[in-house]
């Protein structure tokens, strides 16, 4: 999935957890650590992998649920300190709903119906415990993006961004005023 394709996806599995609980709230930072978090797999394993060749897959350590679950719990403490586990939550929503739209679609239908061949595709879930599967691409920033086409997996997460965007405004574009906010302050300060 590519970038946009995760943080629409992160972003309404967001906009349904915080719906139904009035305590939870979506705000400028809430929605900065769940868009951090809707990338941080690839932020971590692309370049370790592909530039400085450290990683065996750009589907590896940050994609793997038992390094998101240690930094989930990790984060979630540290937060917990500072009484800002809001944060935690959404980068955290972020990171697993980027890990979970990586998995191949054929590979879990696959599995569910009983083809066990196709639990191979899923390996990466539980790296180091099993080698990542080979990928096509997976080799460079380049080839990623040149083999990017207009298909139709990358048109449906265009419109699923479109839908996010959609959802965001619905809900007021919860973050969007106190950004604006800062960004006058800000400006005006540079002027003065």
């Amino acid at each position: 999935m590519w970038p946009w394709g995760h943080l629409a996806v992160a972003y309404l599995v967001y906009a349904v957890y915080t719906r139904f609980d009035p305590t939870r709230r979506q705000t400028a930072a809430t929605l900065t650590a769940l868009a951090v978090g809707s990338q941080f797999p690839d932020l971590i394993d692309k370049p370790l992998a592909w530039t400085f060749g450290v990683l065996p897959s750009g589907r590896s350590l940050a994609h793997s649920l038992l390094s998101l679950l240690f930094i989930a719990v990790v984060l979630h403490r540290l937060a917990a300190l500072y009484r800002r586990t809001d944060l935690s939550t959404a980068f955290t929503l972020g990171a697993f709903a980027h890990t979970l739209t990586d998995m191949s679609p054929t590979a879990v239908g696959g599995v569910l119906g009983g083809d066990l061949t196709q639990l191979q595709w899923l390996r990466f879930l539980v790296w180091p415990l099993q080698p990542p599967p080979p990928y096509a691409n997976d080799a460079s920033f380049v080839e990623q993006f040149a083999s990017l086409s207009l298909e139709p997996y990358v048109l449906f997460q265009f419109g699923l961004f479109g839908l996010a965007v959609a959802v965001w405004l619905v809900h007021g574009a919860p973050g969007l005023r106190s950004v604006t906010r800062r960004s006058k302050a800000m400006f005006t300060d540079f002027t003065d």
